[in-house]
């Protein structure tokens, strides 16, 4: 008896295993993807019923399930039902989490967001996307801007639902990235449902109202196109998040690497340069002048700095230190900031192995993880950038552990910034977080120098 005709005699006996354990491709998997889909949009038109803004919710909501499900059942192709349907109700479980806490409306709305979207919309749209109070980025303006001028839909919900989506395709970003340096498709979607699952994931907009998805979204999918020889969209992409905000820049020393290598010219910088630009030229078309737009985070890092605060709930260096002033500290933990980054740039240049997509993977997470300990005025949400390249590389015990502990001190961190709870002492995190960037270090010099040897070899072939 063939493999068809064995097929056929479970169909007859047992057609529910036999349902779980077929292959599905082609329409009958698009198919199997919509029906999912149209169940999960009437499951939230009845949870979510007495909300305002119920149908746009489920929308969004489906399409965050749509996409999730089509990053997870691209990388599982040929797989059994019965694990697309896992990954089908991960995604839902993943989105469903989210929307439960759209209604929890935290302080940072009323006191921050919901005056200065009152505050925009009594002017046009290009001058509130060009506002100047606070010296918010671009890109953030952007969103802000066009939020303001929702009239029937509630607009704390909307922002939640923009994370929301650009969380999901940050994940995505994750699951190319794991894919890339060779991770098992398995391994590559349990990262993508950690970068959506994670406490922090959902704390960061669903409590606090945060949009820090919005610049890892671009960094982790510039870091992927830059990674797969693609310079010039990874030039767009990163001038983009770097108009969103000042951390993405915590991976652009790679870009030294890769001009040094001859794989990105001077053009593909200008393009960042204008990418960066045009995101925020509505500062341009409002009459305030180029300077203003150059200036944003140095006013961003000015107004910080009045506030006579080295670390706001955020491990590192200073989280150690029982005295420390701005006026003393400030300046050098720049300089010492970029002088690591430098540091980091040299291994890379001197490697005595050939650098594959791992190694750059790993620097990036080096840098995101160890420069936020080192650089003043970083806050609590400064290693969510670096918690989902963890997410990514994690592919052997200790690598699992840095990803496991990187999201511990980001929890604790955001438990006592948003509910004012101290889980552990600051200079308990600080140290931790201080261990976790050694720890990458020390992986880092490892691969570079060659000295992994056939245990790294081992753990390349065996990734997770």
């Amino acid at each position: 008896m063939n493999k068809s005709q064995k097929q056929g005699s479970l169909w007859l006996r047992d057609p529910l295993r036999a349902a779980m354990t077929a292959h599905v491709t082609g329409a009958q998997l698009c198919m199997l993807g919509v029906v999912l889909c149209a169940a999960f949009y009437a499951v939230v038109l009845v949870l979510c019923g007495a909300m305002q803004g119920v149908q746009g919710i489920a929308w969004v909501g489906t399409l965050a399930v749509a996409l999730l499900m089509l990053g997870a059942w691209r990388a599982l192709r040929g797989k059994e039902v019965i694990v697309l349907l896992c990954a089908a109700l991960l995604a839902m479980a993943a989105v469903g989490a989210h929307l439960v806490m759209l209604e929890i409306r935290p302080g940072r709305m009323s006191n921050v967001l919901k005056p200065m979207l009152s505050g925009m919309w009594n002017y046009e749209l290009v001058t509130a996307m060009a506002w100047e109070e606070n010296a918010w980025s671009g890109v953030y303006l952007i969103v802000m801007g066009l939020v303001s001028r929702l009239e029937t839909f509630p607009q704390m919900t909307a922002l939640k639902l923009f994370d929301l989506v650009c969380q999901c395709i940050a994940a995505l970003a994750v699951l190319r990235l794991a894919l890339g340096r060779g991770a098992k498709p398995l391994g590559a979607v349990a990262a993508m449902f950690a970068c959506v699952l994670a406490p922090t994931m959902l704390l960061n907009a669903g409590c606090w109202a945060q949009c820090d998805a919005t610049f890892a979204m671009f960094t982790l999918w510039g870091l992927a196109m830059l990674l797969e020889d693609h310079p010039l969209a990874a030039s767009v992409l990163w001038g983009v998040a770097v108009a969103t905000k000042l951390q993405s820049a915590f991976l652009f020393p790679l870009l030294i690497v890769f001009f040094m290598q001859g794989k990105v010219s001077l053009r593909h910088i200008v393009v960042l340069f204008a990418a960066f630009v045009l995101s925020q030229s509505a500062i341009l078309l409002d009459g305030l002048g180029f300077e203003s737009l150059i200036t944003r985070y140095a006013q961003q890092l000015a107004i910080a700095r009045d506030a006579a605060i080295l670390t706001d709930h955020a491990p590192g260096v200073y989280g150690l230190m029982t005295v420390a002033s701005v006026r003393e500290f400030s300046g050098m933990g720049l300089y010492l900031g970029i002088a690591s980054a430098l540091l980091v740039v040299a291994a890379l240049l001197r490697a005595r192995c050939p650098l594959n997509r791992d190694v750059y993977m790993l620097a990036g997470l080096l840098l995101s993880a160890g420069l936020p300990l080192i650089l003043p005025q970083m806050n609590a949400r400064c290693l969510y950038l670096a918690g989902m390249l963890a997410f990514a590389c994690a592919n052997s015990p200790r690598r699992m552990i840095v990803a496991g502990m990187l999201e511990f001190i980001s929890l604790c961190s955001y438990m006592e910034a948003i509910f004012s709870q101290s889980v552990l002492p600051m200079s308990v995190l600080s140290i931790l977080a201080i261990g976790v960037a050694v720890l990458i270090a020390q992986e880092l010099i490892e691969m570079v120098t060659g000295r992994g040897g056939a245990k790294e070899a081992l753990a390349h072939e065996n990734q997770a």
